[in-house]
C-alpha cells in the first residue's frame, strides 16, 4: 500500500491512531507500519522516556511526553488529536529480569485506567488493548488454550495483565466505549530485546559461543512481528469485528525451544553441538505447554498468520548479519 493511502478494511478506515508502547518492539513496528500507510501517529509516551529515541521518525509521527498518571493533563493534550483507534501496547514487566510488582500495577492497570478516563469524553472508534497469554490458566499438554479457558494466572506479570483486561472491560461497559481485547501469545521477530530467546542465540551462535540450553520440550506458540502488526490493523479496521470482546493472536502450532534452537543454528550454519540442551534446568514455575487456539479471531477476520517460525528466523538471522 502506497503511502498517500489510509489503511482501510470491509468499510473502516484508518486516518489516525494514539499508540502507547510507541518504542517497544511491538509498538515501533506498528508505528512504522502505520506511518508508511499515511496513517497520523500520535505517540503517549513517558516524560524523560529513556525509549524516546526508539521511536521512528516521520512526518505522520508525533509525540506526547507526558506523566500519564495525570488523566486531566492526558484529556488535555489529546486535545485536536481525535484518534479513530487507539493501540494500547504498553505494559510493565514483559522482561521477567524487571518484574517489580508496583511496577507492574502502575504500568499495566493504573495506565490503562487513567487513558480510558482521558479519553471518555472522545471516545475513539476502536480501542484496541493487549492482553498475554499469560493471563490463563496452565493447560494440559495437546490442549490450545481458547479464550473461554480457566484464567488463573501463575505469574504476577499475568495477574497484573489479567487484572487491566478486567477492568478494562468493566470501565468500557459502564462508559460505553469500545474495548477490544487481543491476548497476545510468543511474539518474535526483528526488533525483539537482546534478552530474549532468538537474539540471545543468534549473539552467541555468531561468536561460535556453546549455548546452555534447558532440555528445550518447552513448546510454545510462536508468532512472528510482522503478523502481530496485521492483526492489530485488521481489529482496527474490520467491519465485521464486533467494538467488545476477547480474542487470542497466535498462529495456533506448537514448537519446542528445541526446535527453535536448532532453526536459528540452521540459518547461521552453525553446528547444532554449540547447543547445550538440558545444561540449564527448567525453571520451577515454567510451562511445558502453552499453544493457542486462534480460530475465534481467523473466524471474525481476514486474518492468518503467513510467517511461519523458520523462515522467521531466517529473517532476523539476515537483520543481525546486516548490522
Amino acid at each position: 500500500m502506497s503511502a498517500d493511502h489510509a489503511i482501510h478494511g470491509a468499510s473502516l478506515q484508518l486516518d489516525s491512531a494514539l499508540v502507547t508502547g510507541a518504542t517497544g518492539h511491538i509498538g515501533s513496528a506498528l508505528v512504522r507500519r502505520l506511518a508508511d500507510a499515511g496513517v497520523r501517529v500520535t505517540a503517549l509516551l513517558r516524560k524523560g522516556s529513556p525509549t524516546r529515541s526508539q521511536l521512528p521518525s516521520g512526518p505522520q509521527i508525533s509525540a506526547i511526553e507526558i506523566e500519564t498518571s495525570d488523566a486531566h493533563a492526558l484529556r488535555k493534550s489529546f486535545a485536536g488529536a481525535n484518534p479513530d483507534v487507539v493501540f494500547n501496547l504498553a505494559s510493565a514487566g514483559v522482561n521477567p529480569a524487571d518484574r517489580d510488582p508496583l511496577a507492574m500495577i502502575d504500568g499495566n492497570i493504573r495506565l490503562l485506567a487513567v487513558l480510558l478516563t482521558a479519553l471518555e469524553n472522545q471516545k475513539p472508534r476502536r480501542f484496541i488493548h493487549t492482553g498475554s497469554c499469560s493471563e490463563y490458566a496452565a493447560a494440559e499438554t495437546g490442549h490450545r488454550i481458547a479464550e473461554d479457558d480457566d484464567l488463573e494466572p501463575a505469574s504476577l506479570y499475568g495477574a497484573a495483565k489479567l487484572c487491566a483486561s478486567l477492568y478494562g472491560a468493566a470501565f468500557a461497559a459502564q462508559h460505553g466505549m469500545p474495548f477490544l481485547n487481543l491476548r497476545l501469545f510468543g511474539v518474535f521477530g526483528i526488533g525483539e530485546a537482546p534478552h530474549r530467546v532468538v537474539p540471545y542465540l543468534i549473539a552467541k551462535l555468531r561468536e561460535n559461543h556453546p549455548v546452555d540450553l534447558t532440555p528445550g520440550e518447552q513448546m510454545r506458540d510462536w508468532l512472528y512481528i510482522d503478523d502481530v502488526v496485521d492483526a492489530l490493523l485488521e481489529a482496527a479496521t474490520c467491519a465485521h469485528l464486533p467494538e467488545t470482546g476477547v480474542f487470542n493472536v497466535c498462529s495456533g502450532h506448537a514448537t519446542t525451544v528445541r526446535e527453535l534452537a536448532e532453526h536459528t543454528a540452521d540459518a547461521m550454519g552453525k553446528p547444532k553441538d554449540l547447543l547445550r540442551f538440558g545444561a540449564r534446568p527448567y525453571r520451577s514455575d515454567e510451562p511445558m505447554w502453552i499453544v493457542g487456539d486462534n480460530r475465534r479471531f481467523l473466524e471474525a477476520t481476514a486474518w492468518q498468520p503467513r510467517v511461519p517460525v523458520a523462515e522467521g528466523i531466517r529473517r532476523m538471522v539476515a537483520q543481525a548479519q546486516l548490522a
